[in-house]
């Protein structure tokens, strides 16, 4: 639990940062995470605003309160201890698309909040393509910037031009993206930085109902390949150069290898899936499982794309 001298100071706290958005206390992480894994946060704050997001940042530098800054939380891992300090979720719950503004030209400014399926339809009903990599992809828009996320069809750095984001020192930095700067799962951006908006340029769609005939196919590919019947967090670990994963994975012998509830799925290897009671200790001992197997069966080390945070003890 956070350590402040009384319990006015905590509730003082409390009610300071329910000025700036919706606040809980005690939280079970599980709620919020796609693994449906991880203790409980001491405090939960959803912002109402970029405003209140360095806002609340500061209340938390101010106080020397550890923050932590999720998305919608489809690329987390939370230990069964839970997270210490406050835990700012950048995420929206619903598909309300007014915190996304498109010009004719094909120029769109979204929210970091906005959840990604939001956007592919809002720039379908507006006649643009360029998002159809998103299809599928759970989570918000934040989340996906930071990690560059992407598939085989392309990534965010592809149609990003421009990233607001706070940095650590509590500034609003406007940025453009310099694409010699991104990377495989990496946006470049600095350490600590709290994506609030972006801009994106797409291109006019000769045929939007073509492109939306596109996104419903490759949900339905997605669905037939992934165990979508399974909480999990997408593809594990990152491709190594010139391997794929799943593959690597699948050939040491691992497909179905389980610890406790968590196990790889035999429909993708490079899916870690919740059979039903697994705890987050039981996925980070099968990401390590597969991690050991790996590298002992051909030399190579397989990174996690997955963040792990919080206690794992």
């Amino acid at each position: 639990m956070i350590s402040l001298t009384s319990k006015n100071e905590y509730n003082s706290l409390i009610d300071t940062l329910s000025v700036y958005g919706n606040v809980l206390t005690d939280v079970p992480m599980k709620q919020y995470t796609t693994f449906k894994t991880g203790g409980p946060a001491d405090i939960l704050v959803h912002p109402l605003s970029s405003d209140d997001m360095r806002t609340i940042a500061a209340i938390a530098s101010e106080n020397r309160i550890p923050l932590t800054v999720i998305g919608g939380g489809s690329n987390l891992l939370v230990g069964d201890g839970g997270i210490r300090g406050i835990v700012m979720r950048v995420a929206l719950d619903d598909d309300d698309d007014k915190l996304i503004i498109s010009s004719e030209m094909g120029t769109i400014r979204a929210d970091a909040r906005v959840k990604k399926s939001t956007l592919i339809q809002h720039c379908i009903h507006r006649g643009f393509s360029g998002v159809e990599f998103m299809a599928g992809i759970p989570g918000c828009l934040g989340g996906g910037i930071v990690m560059n996320a992407g598939t085989n069809m392309g990534c965010f750095a592809d149609i990003l031009t421009r990233v607001r984001y706070i940095n650590s020192k509590g500034k609003k930095i406007d940025e453009v993206i310099n694409r010699a700067n991104t990377g495989y799962r990496s946006m470049g951006l600095p350490e600590g930085s709290i994506v609030y908006s972006a801009v994106f340029s797409l291109v006019p769609a000769e045929n939007a109902q073509v492109v939306q005939h596109s996104v419903e196919q490759i949900i339905r590919e997605r669905n037939q390949k992934h165990p979508v019947q399974f909480p999990s967090a997408g593809s594990v670990f990152k491709n190594p150069d010139g391997h794929a994963s799943w593959k690597l994975i699948n050939d040491a012998g691992l497909k179905g290898k389980s610890v406790g509830g968590a196990m790889v799925s035999d429909l993708h290897t490079n899916f870690i899936i919740n059979t039903g009671n697994a705890t987050s200790a039981d996925i980070r001992n099968v990401i390590e499982l597969v991690q050991d197997t790996v590298l002992k069966t051909y030399g190579i080390h397989l990174y996690p794309e997955v963040r792990m945070i919080g206690d794992f003890s």
